[in-house]
């Protein structure tokens, strides 16, 4: 009977200190919860782990903003000190300028097609602004933190690697890639051959840190598909459940003293210079008028045409009169390539490229020429339309914005 009232007592008292180490570590993570720059109605639904992986961005966050070239040093205390000051040390004028300039952030992102984010150099989230709930349908608290190739489609991730310059390591044949024998033999007419791209590690967790080409330089401008909630399903057959997106984007290096940057100049010049450690990627996702959209505003710059597969038109406009020197006769039944610019065709056999295999693509500037001479800047939103009987008939419709009419009107190429 003593054993047992000993035996009870103990259990008792473990699970006493038990409990009472739960709530040390539940207000410790309340606590830390609460200094991250985060609505108390969001912090006070986070779980434990949303709280580690939050924190770490945060910090990783600012890591990137002071440590890269240039500094994101955003200087405070003046605004908070102009708006303290008594009434009459400041006009009426200056009041709105400082209230707009804590205001600034909101009002940028309020006024993108799209969101802005920030990604470290294992190409994780490190910020994602909020409007990404717009356009994705995306929770921002669910995305910091987290790998961009869990929201990007599987066939887009070798070129989203490329892009930021992130060697994949193929992961070695193991037995864990090999289909089983009775897998293989389930299927019919599958082959039984071990298929070495079917990899059991996601390839976020394979990523190495950038280190891109130098030849490539720091802007990227490119179009990828992201997963999205408001993306209907069937609709697209290139991208149910995807939207498609162009990121443009600039590699953030680490800021280097100038007293570095002396003493690397005065090596030799045999030797290569080394280029900064990048810290990650900052840019901007501009999100593409969805394949449903029924209505769109037209304005005097702008001009829709029907085009096939090989980029052939069927369909132009006669508003494109009065922006070129062409009627829009003159296009039907001719290809795109025709009249683009000769610098230019690499950059639309790129977009064309992307069309056909992403459903959707916004174009880089590209010159289209003039009947008379000279030439027009043009950039083209274009959408794969399938029909609904017959999957094999394609037409692309392209929306194409004119940025400013003739150039060089007197040369002829």
């Amino acid at each position: 009977m003593i054993c047992c009232r000993i035996l009870e007592l103990r259990k008792e008292k473990s699970r006493d200190a038990a409990r009472s180490r739960r709530g040390k570590e539940n207000f410790e993570f309340y606590e830390l919860a609460k200094l991250l720059p985060l609505p108390a109605a969001i912090t006070s639904q986070l779980d434990k782990a949303s709280i580690i992986r939050l924190t770490i961005s945060y910090l990783k966050l600012r890591d990137f903003s002071s440590h890269g070239d240039p500094p994101w040093n955003r200087d405070e205390q003046n605004i908070v000190k102009t708006l303290k000051a008594p009434p009459q040390c400041r006009s009426t004028m200056n009041l709105v300028q400082d209230v707009f300039e804590c205001h600034q952030g909101t009002h940028i992102l309020q006024s993108l097609d799209g969101f802005a984010f920030a990604l470290s150099n294992d190409a994780r989230f490190l910020y994602i602004s909020e409007t990404v709930s717009i356009y994705l349908g995306l929770s921002q608290v669910e995305m910091a933190g987290s790998s961009i190739f869990e929201y990007i489609h599987s066939h887009d991730h070798k070129e989203l690697a490329e892009q930021l310059g992130l060697n994949v390591p193929k992961q070695s044949t193991s037995l864990s890639s090999f289909s089983s024998p009775s897998s293989a033999t389930s299927d019919e007419g599958s082959s039984s051959a071990p298929n070495p791209t079917r990899s059991s590690t996601p390839i976020m967790d394979r990523v190495s840190v950038m280190s891109p080409n130098p030849s490539t330089g720091y802007d990227r401008c490119f179009c990828i598909r992201m997963k999205s909630t408001l993306t209907k399903r069937g609709v697209h057959f290139k991208s149910s459940g995807y939207r498609v997106v162009q990121i443009v984007a600039h590699l953030r290096p680490q800021y280097t003293y100038s007293s570095a940057s002396s003493s690397s100049s005065s090596s030799s010049s045999s030797s290569q210079k080394q280029l900064p450690p990048l810290l990650g990627l900052v840019g901007m996702a501009i999100a593409l008028p969805p394949p449903t959209i029924t209505e769109l505003i037209i304005d005097n710059d702008m001009f829709i045409t029907r085009l096939s597969p090989h980029l052939k038109i069927t369909y132009c406009e006669p508003r494109l009169s009065d922006m070129m020197d062409m009627p829009s006769e003159d296009l039907i039944n001719k290809s795109l390539y025709d009249f683009c610019h000769a610098e230019d065709l690499k950059k639309l056999n790129k977009a064309h490229s992307d069309l056909l295999n992403k459903g959707q693509v916004l174009t880089d500037y590209y010159r289209l020429m003039n009947k008379h001479g000279g030439f027009v800047w043009v950039q083209t939103c274009a959408t794969i339309i399938c029909n609904a009987k017959n999957v094999d008939d394609q037409n692309i419709i392209a929306i194409n914005y004119v940025l400013r009419f003739v150039f060089h009107r007197s040369f002829i190429f």
